[in-house]
């Protein structure tokens, strides 16, 4: 089912997540936002060929890319600066507040509405995560550094989801189509207007760029085929439980604290996500 999709997404969103705190480490936002897409577009660019389709109502399809890669430029941007300047611990849970965005502007301009049972599981999932992610202690640290460009984000991304929904239920072009002609409007945007900022990339961020954008093509690819198959707002609410998984990963590999409050939330949300599907 197109549930089982999203989560998947968000699995690989939340090694995105992790290597995207590694490359901003000691770089900005900025001087790789551009040539992140840029890299994408050029690795999609070269399975193109196998997949490339885009239908024949020009008028409504380029408006709407247009739109969606203004949009999502912007959400990109506030994304990596919600990474810049917080822990992934702090940044994660605001930036996966998308979903509820994304419900509320699906019932206004597409009429899609989820199941009463699913819409309720889903408010369960983001509750969830908002239990295990909060840590009062910081509470002023996530708001001073990381609030503003996190809700923005997520607010962006949770409009963004509207034409995308569209465009791939109608079946005016494919999952993989939007995400390449997505990705390039973005990378010259943002080389237009906040420079390449290759003189501040060494061979090691090109490196991780490389296989973060590799990672975060499965991602989007994965969620875009979720809303082709089924509600948006369901879509992005599973495909944003991403904190769960970089608590997991974390835990495995960058020996992150284990604690019963989060053991026992991530335990709710993988349970209630199961449900939704």
């Amino acid at each position: 089912m197109y549930g089982s999709g999203a989560i998947f997404s968000a699995f690989f969103g939340a090694l995105a997540n992790l290597l995207a705190k590694t490359i901003l480490r000691d770089v900005k936002a900025k001087d790789i936002l551009g040539i992140n897409f840029l890299i994408m577009t050029g690795v999609m660019s070269i399975l193109s060929p196998s997949f490339f389709f885009i239908g024949e109502d020009l008028l409504i399809i380029l408006p709407l890319i247009v739109l969606i890669a203004f949009v999502d430029y912007f959400a990109n941007y506030f994304f990596f600066k919600a990474f810049e300047k917080s822990d992934v611990s702090i940044a994660t849970p605001m930036l996966a507040l998308a979903p509820g965005f994304t419900f509320f502007f699906s019932w206004m301009f597409l009429d899609d509405t989820a199941p009463f049972a699913q819409l309720l599981l889903c408010i369960g999932v983001s509750l969830g995560i908002i239990i295990f992610s909060t840590d009062f202690s910081r509470l002023k640290e996530s708001r001073d550094n990381t609030l503003i460009p996190a809700l923005t984000s997520s607010l962006l991304f949770g409009f963004s989801a509207i034409p995308s929904k569209y465009l791939l239920a109608n079946g005016f072009l494919n999952a993989p189509t939007l995400y390449e002609l997505r990705g390039g409007l973005i990378g010259l945007t943002a080389i237009m207007f906040l420079g390449s900022g290759i003189g501040q990339l060494t061979a090691f961020h090109f490196r991780m760029i490389l296989i973060r954008g590799i990672v975060v093509i499965i991602q989007w690819l994965l969620l875009y085929q979720s809303l082709t198959q089924g509600s948006a707002g369901v879509s992005y609410t599973l495909g944003n439980i991403t904190p769960i998984f970089v608590f997991v990963l974390s835990f495995i590999f960058l020996n992150e604290r284990f604690t019963i409050k989060k053991g026992a939330a991530t335990l709710l949300v993988l349970v209630l996500s199961l449900l939704v599907i």
